[in-house]
């Protein structure tokens, strides 16, 4: 009796740790639930199980040289970053492996049959698609932005396009997959890690001034941005200077209509706001700015100039503890996905 009493003591201890290493989990979906989403046929295909998460963020603020009346002021520019020191990559993969596994494990257990890479590959849908294999642990052509590839996960993909359907909403290639699959359940699970989030200022006047806050989460939504997009302006033409949207969701899609091409039934969950992952990374926030240099004619001195501009950088570099950051990143996703995954089939 004395041995189970410890037991359950050392559970419920461990439960209180990993409970408090989340903030507050607030899901949210698209508001439309199918009872065709788990009517179907027991068979499912991942489509896609993406985990980026972030380590370096860059931001900066510029004022333009100029002048008013008799006065004159030169430009000023301010630059903050803050990036991760320390990593742990075979703690990461191993997480990601976790997340992945269990995933597959909970649809399994729920009676479902997991189609291969190799039997989805067939379809027309993937035709001319690249095939990319687990593990891996990679740099994104997205400023950085890491991504993580489960061990044994096969996955089929295009070169990221700022002008694809996808982004714009209208993929179809779910219930396309859907379709040439037998109408099997198509899952798509989109994971997005970061640690800062940029600050506004107002009434900086003479000032570039820009501020980055740390906070570690599983982000609901987050737009990746460099030196090139902070001052929040995109460009149609010039891809390169397009801020990326990333966001976290579970989708499951079956079936399609012969009318419109739109899926037969759909779920997908979010969140209503960012998971805090505790414990891991301290809040902080780097801050930088540069003021104009001003000048003003007199009558003792008519005509006056200012050379050069004005520049200001901080940059900070952060140590977690890499088995923790690792650890906080598997207990924000499997939340998560659990949740949501039991919403729609249970």
């Amino acid at each position: 009796m004395k041995k189970i009493s410890i037991l359950v003591l050392t559970l419920l201890s461990f439960y209180t740790l990993s409970a408090q290493d989340l903030g507050k989990f607030e899901p949210k979906d698209d508001g439309f639930k199918s009872k065709k989403l788990s009517d179907g046929t027991k068979k499912l295909y991942i489509a896609s199980f993406n985990i980026n998460f972030e380590i370096y963020k860059e931001a900066v603020d510029k004022k333009e040289a100029g002048g008013f009346g008799r006065s004159v002021k030169n430009a000023a520019k301010a630059k903050a970053a803050v990036g991760l020191a320390t990593l742990d990559k075979e703690a990461i993969q191993a997480k990601a492996d976790q997340l992945y596994n269990e995933f597959v494990s909970d649809m399994k257990a729920k009676g479902y049959e997991i189609i291969s890479a190799e039997e989805a590959g067939k379809t027309d849908t993937y035709k001319g698609w690249n095939k990319g294999v687990g593990p891996s642990v990679f740099e994104t052509d997205m400023t950085g932005i890491l991504s993580v590839i489960p061990t044994g996960y096969n996955y089929f993909y295009k070169d990221r396009n700022a002008f694809s359907s996808k982004l714009a909403g209208f993929d179809k290639t779910p219930q396309n997959l859907s379709r040439e699959l037998d109408d099997a359940l198509v899952a798509d699970v989109s994971l997005v890690y970061v640690f800062t989030a940029i600050g506004n200022d107002w009434n900086v006047g003479n000032q570039a001034k820009v501020k980055l806050f740390i906070n570690y989460r599983l982000a609901n939504m987050y737009y990746v941005t460099d030196e090139k997009t902070s001052a929040g302006l995109t460009s149609l033409v010039d891809k390169s200077k397009q801020a990326v949207a990333l966001n976290s969701y579970v989708t499951f899609t079956r079936g399609k209509l012969k009318v419109g091409g739109s899926a037969e039934s759909q779920y997908t969950g979010y969140m209503k706001s960012d998971l805090e992952i505790l414990g891991v990374l301290e809040k902080d926030k780097v801050v930088a700015y540069s003021t104009q240099t001003q000048a003003t004619a007199t009558l003792l001195n008519p005509v006056v100039s200012i050379r050069g501009d004005n520049y200001s950088e901080t940059t900070k570099w952060l140590e977690p503890d890499g088995e923790k950051y690792a650890e906080g990143m598997y207990l924000a996703g499997s939340e998560f996905i659990k949740y949501h995954v039991n919403e729609v089939l249970e």
